[in-house]
């Protein structure tokens, strides 16, 4: 169940992990990241902010699934996109979601961004209210990852079919925005440049995670 957050909030999160890692030319999941792997990186840093995530997995799902239930059991629950080679993030969004379970609002982050502080959980959970049904964390301006997301929004995202996938969808509802100082909420990793970048980022040197 989602963690309960000064005693009122209940937060969740999904974790979508399915893709091909085409453009990164090796597979993303598993590249090494600090002490461990970007995935397992990504959902320590979650697992600080909730008691369980939803990970969506697709692509050299076995192995993932594997590395992620020795590290943190029944911490992580493990869904598959089935149609992960012909699906766009969307799709891996509304499994996860349909795997959730009650929350009052979701953190959204991609399996493929290890480095985003536990802080930036911290100040969008501190930030969340009931008017808007979207909290990002921007740095110079620019949205980034984890948006905190309200549960009224579940219902909509899981029957979306229009167009520019969950961005599309999430243009105009009510949002806020909070700057923060944290490099690692736009640090995707797409290409092989990215991951190089991140991990010799002197001002960012990944921990055990």
């Amino acid at each position: 169940m989602p963690e309960k957050t000064n005693g009122q909030q209940r937060f969740g999160a999904v974790i979508p992990a399915a893709g091909m890692s085409s453009r990164m030319k090796a597979f993303k999941p598993l590249l090494p990241y600090g002490k461990s792997t970007v995935i397992e990186s990504t959902v320590a840093t979650v697992l600080e902010a909730v008691a369980t995530a939803v990970v969506v997995l697709g692509n050299r799902a076995d192995e993932v699934e594997a590395v992620l239930k020795q590290r943190f059991g029944d911490r992580v629950a493990i869904v598959r996109n089935p149609d992960y080679r012909s699906t766009d993030m969307l799709r891996s969004v509304q499994i996860g979601l349909g795997a959730l379970g009650e929350c009052d609002a979701f953190y959204l982050l991609p399996g493929d961004m290890p480095s985003v502080d536990s802080d930036t959980f911290t100040a969008l959970a501190e930030a969340f209210d009931e008017h808007s049904r979207v909290i990002y964390p921007t740095r110079n301006g620019r949205k980034g990852h984890p948006p905190l997301i309200h549960a009224s929004l579940i219902s909509e995202i899981c029957h979306y079919r229009g167009e520019g996938g969950l961005r599309g969808l999430l243009r105009d509802v009510p949002q806020q925005s909070i700057e923060l100082s944290d490099k690692g909420i736009t640090a995707d990793l797409d290409t092989p440049e990215d991951y190089a970048d991140l991990i010799n980022d002197p001002s960012h040197e990944p921990g055990v995670r």
